[in-house]
């Protein structure tokens, strides 16, 4: 049977509001640290941007905390905008999201996640080519810190083993995992806003850009742009741990209003 997320106790919601007065998330002075932190590391360990050359451009659709669907759509080539380097630009995002109005379009996704029940921890991931067959499954964690769990099924093309994807330090936003003895990084642009993230591949001492995701604005309701290199990174690995990201934005939005009154915004794609 599912378990479900049991109530946190005094000594946990003491944690989360010094995670929260930390956290990159927020535009405050005490996000400083973590972002030396990254200053530091980028220092040691380059990062090379020219060798980003997307293959695929999909979108991860509007969901919420309580969605227990999350629906993926391939629109590669059909941008009116292209990827000219860099981060994703407002152009290339709102004519990606101007994409999604068309109901047939979104009626038929390319990747899927379903869980039971809002209330669930799992998820399974299924594609578009092989309906009905478990791509992957996912356990998230009940807190923003926590621990995500990805598995794959036996003999999978996607996986070979089970990858474990959690912050860097439970104050960061920045989250990592090792696939096939690669190391692999999602981290968010800014520190005051988590609507563009970049997934780097640390490869022969340095890293490259394998994806990067950018959304308008919001945490409470997530969706938004995805670009990937399939050459460099597995798409379905690429786009299971945009979502888990994603949901870690939203689980802050709502550790924010509960712990510290605080609001966690809107909109989302």
């Amino acid at each position: 049977m599912e378990k479900t997320h049991q109530p946190i106790g005094k000594e946990d919601e003491e944690l989360i509001k010094i995670g929260i007065s930390k956290a990159d998330t927020e535009s405050i002075a005490s996000s400083t640290p973590s972002h030396n932190e990254q200053a530091d590391e980028d220092a040691k360990i380059p990062i090379d941007e020219s060798t980003f050359v997307p293959t695929r451009t999909l979108y991860v659709l509007r969901h919420n905390l309580f969605s227990t669907s999350t629906k993926i759509i391939d629109i590669t080539s059909q941008t009116e905008v292209r990827y000219s380097g860099g981060e994703i630009s407002d152009e290339l995002r709102d004519a990606a999201r101007w994409l999604t109005k068309d109901e047939s379009r979104t009626a038929n996704p390319i990747y899927q996640l379903q869980r039971k029940h809002w209330w669930n921890s799992t998820s399974t991931m299924t594609g578009a080519t092989t309906l009905g067959v478990e791509l992957a499954s996912w356990k998230h964690p009940g807190m923003s810190f926590g621990k995500a769990e990805i598995s794959f099924p036996e003999n999978s093309s996607h996986g070979t083993h089970g990858l474990t994807m959690a912050p860097v330090k439970w104050y960061r936003r920045t989250n990592e995992w090792v696939q096939d003895s690669v190391v692999y990084t999602w981290r968010c642009n800014s520190k005051f806003k988590a609507n563009r993230m970049t997934l780097l591949k640390e490869l022969g001492g340095k890293k490259v850009v394998v994806a990067r995701y950018a959304q308008r604005w919001g945490s409470w309701v997530t969706g938004g742009v995805l670009l990937i290199d399939n050459k460099e990174i597995d798409e379905v690995a690429a786009v299971l741990t945009c979502c888990v990201m994603l949901k870690r934005m939203q689980q802050r939005a709502a550790e924010r209003t509960k712990y510290t009154g605080g609001g966690g915004g809107g909109g989302g794609d």
